[in-house]
């Protein structure tokens, strides 16, 4: 019996093994294709690391495209896209986690309901949309369009505020304290780990908005380094480019991964269960 079960445990880790070093490998070899000489990433001889590394590739993607520029959009519209979530996002989830108002539960699953609405439906009335408003190639049709898909966020932060002792409240409410002190002065200062959370979830998915950028940036340096990087297939068609393709590949996950190893804490006590005594 313990021989099966031990078999069963070897059987389950070795799969687990294999899937996760199917999953990090393409990572792998980005990074170091990154630090290899452009013109031995084609060669047959496989390396995970190259013997001499250089940042050669860096500086020739910088010199055909301006992944500089690519880089402080990206920045620019994914915050902007994340603040304007937040901004709807944390008082709609404080309204319905500790509003009581007429209707609450249907609007809120009316919210809910959003999620399961494909994205991709709305993208033609929204590209005509931003069409004849003449909108079009704005950094405005990025970042507008984006923020309404809230209906996760607001979920999380529902929840978020329901795990909070309903006895602060009763004694915020007590004292005289509004409906917006309440939520400014309590609700807000103890689900902060819960918004540093989501708000690495929302940088993230703001960062790698591909299609709708693609659709509505059209002037090549309005372009955000997730769509920028297409570019590189249009300079020359050879493998000459696999360089500088995947410098700048690397340089699209660098300010996410540093956004969150800041908010790891933050993420972790957002995961740690909650108290709800209301």
């Amino acid at each position: 019996m313990n021989g099966a079960r031990y078999l069963t445990r070897l059987t389950v880790h070795a799969v687990l093994f294999v899937t996760c070093a199917a999953t990090v490998f393409p990572l792998i070899w980005m990074v170091s294709s990154a630090f290899t000489p452009n013109e031995l990433i084609s060669a047959k001889t496989v390396r995970l690391w190259p013997e001499t590394p250089t940042l050669s590739n860096f500086v020739l993607a910088a010199e055909r495209q301006p992944i500089w520029t690519w880089m402080w959009n990206s920045i620019l519209t994914a915050t902007l896209i994340t603040l304007g979530k937040l901004a709807l996002a944390v008082p709609a989830g404080f309204a319905f986690g500790r509003g009581a108002f007429p209707g609450h539960q249907v609007l809120f699953w009316f919210v809910i309901a959003t999620m399961s609405f494909p994205t991709a439906l709305a993208i033609i009335p929204t590209y005509i949309a931003i069409v004849k408003i003449q909108a079009f190639d704005t950094y405005g049709a990025m970042v507008i369009p984006s923020i309404p898909y809230i209906g996760f966020y607001v979920f999380y932060m529902r929840q978020a505020f329901r795990n909070l002792p309903g006895s602060m409240f009763e004694a915020a409410q007590i004292d005289g304290a509004g409906i917006w002190r309440q939520f400014l002065q309590i609700g807000i200062p103890n689900v902060l780990p819960a918004i540093a959370a989501l708000s690495v979830i929302a940088f993230m998915g703001a960062w790698n908005i591909y299609l709708w950028g693609q659709l509505v940036l059209e002037d090549r340096f309005k372009k955000t380094l997730t769509t920028g990087i297409a570019s590189f297939a249009d300079l020359e068609g050879t493998d000459r480019v696999w360089g500088p393709l995947m410098a700048t590949s690397l340089l699209s996950i660098v300010p996410v991964l540093i956004m969150f190893l800041i908010a790891q804490r933050f993420i972790v006590d957002a995961l740690s269960p909650g108290i709800d005594d209301r």
